[in-house]
């Protein structure tokens, strides 16, 4: 029997010589009850801010007590985790810890605390956590707007009925952003760089419902310490954003294919939001490599919401439209769309410093801290064809796709040129083969 282990492009010139599927290398016996291993994940990640991150992680599981009634999954257990990265842009180091408590046979499964002196993507609504084995999920390669953030939380975690979890975390946060609206900032090498750091008190609440369903709020208030061009002292601003997600693989028998559902949609509740807690809604248009769950002829940095909707409908067959031993192409059609809107009515521009969103006014809008906010509130949609498997190169399996914005005429994000609005992407997997 011959097996295929795929792996993305990109995984290979740090993975060739590691096991399929293992985000830890193990240090410890299989046998041992305490586990020690190096988190994969933690080797190496990269996006337009901090260029190369390169960096190592530790992680310790051992039973509180083993219980030999019960198997290793499912003894009450001491985690903790511990990870350093640099990034060779910005030449800033990170560090965090976690330590928690898991009980996986109880109704409250997890108790946590942690601490991290790291970056986080300003306006994140992604749920999938960094994977080293599956790029294709990280768009945030190509992210550049960050914030420095040293964050202390806690929090419990709950087993509910219907294979459903409830997280709840209480956490504060010192933050300050990487950037304005003229350049990348990097207060590590420039001194005056370093922006008025702000802080953050946030109650943040995720609920799981089964294997499709996941709703994510938070609840917080914001120290503003700067005053920005409007003047005035610092201030205190209260916010919440809730964001709820559906996702779901329909596969059908006798080669009928495989039919995906992701749909996403978020509201802050008002305009008084901090950048950070609003929603960027861009894409990774520019690029070419495909990423899944995101608009492919947008620009990162070219969208920001208060309210949005994003979806994607995507069809794979479940046939080649020939077999060769060079080339198994298989096709996939995919639909995407984007939504999304500004609460405050033409009010777009916002300072970085106050906090807030001061309007049209061409007297702010040439200053470093005050940059301009766009949504796409005419929508957007964008068709997408692509071949999987078209050619098989050594170990690589290489396709390719291709992508074209659809919008309104009277949208003011609206592009005539027919190659700003067409994008075509590689498609790319290392392919094992063993024979069994």
């Amino acid at each position: 029997m011959r097996k295929k282990l795929s792996y993305n492009i990109l995984t290979l010139l740090l993975l060739c010589s590691l096991t399929a599927g293992s985000q830890n290398i193990r240090f410890t016996h299989l046998w041992n009850h305490t586990d020690i291993s190096f988190d994969l994940n933690q080797l190496y990640n990269y996006n337009n801010y901090e260029h190369n991150r390169w960096g190592a992680g530790f992680n310790l599981t051992t039973p509180l007590h083993y219980d030999t009634r019960y198997g290793t999954n499912f003894q009450n257990l001491f985690y903790a985790s511990v990870n350093v990265g640099y990034g060779t842009g910005d030449q800033a180091w990170k560090y965090g810890a976690d330590l928690q408590l898991r009980f996986p046979r109880y109704i409250f499964r997890q108790f946590s605390v942690s601490f991290h002196h790291d970056l986080e993507k300003i306006g994140g609504h992604s749920f999938k956590a960094y994977n080293i084995l599956n790029t294709t999920e990280n768009s945030t390669y190509f992210s550049s707007r960050y914030s420095a953030i040293d964050r202390l939380a806690a929090g419990i975690q709950l087993d509910l009925p219907g294979k459903s979890f409830l997280s709840a975390e209480y956490r504060h946060s010192g933050e300050r952003l990487l950037f304005n609206a003229v350049n990348l900032l990097y207060p590590a090498k420039y001194e005056e760089d370093a922006q008025p750091k702000n802080y953050f008190d946030e109650a943040h609440l995720s609920l799981t419902y089964g294997d499709d369903w996941l709703f994510d709020l938070l609840l917080g208030k914001v120290h503003i310490k700067g005053a920005g061009p409007l003047g005035g002292n610092e201030s205190y601003n209260s916010f919440w954003r809730l964001v709820a997600q559906y996702s779901h693989t329909f596969s059908f028998k006798d080669k009928g294919g495989s039919f995906s559902l992701f749909a996403q949609a978020g509201t802050t509740g008002s305009s008084d939001v901090p950048i950070s807690r609003r929603f960027d809604i861009s894409g990774t248009g520019g690029t070419f490599y495909y990423f899944r769950n995101t608009l492919l002829t947008v620009r990162p940095n070219t969208f920001m919401a208060d309210g949005f909707f994003q979806g994607s409908l995507s069809y794979c067959f479940g046939f080649n439209l020939w077999n060769l031993k060079r080339s198994k192409p298989r096709p996939f059609l995919q639909l995407n769309a984007l939504w999304g809107m500004l609460y405050g009515k033409d009010e777009k521009i916002y300072d970085l410093q106050s906090g807030q969103l001061i309007g049209m006014n061409p007297t702010y809008a040439g200053l470093p801290s005050a940059i301009r906010l766009d949504a796409p509130t005419e929508g957007l949609l964008e068709p997408v064809v692509g071949f999987e498997n078209l050619i098989r190169w050594g170990v690589l399996d290489i396709g390719v796709a291709a992508a074209y914005q659809l919008t309104p005429k009277n949208a003011f994000y609206h592009l005539d040129n027919f190659l700003d609005k067409f994008a075509v992407m590689c498609i790319a997997k290392l392919v094992f083969e063993y024979d069994l």
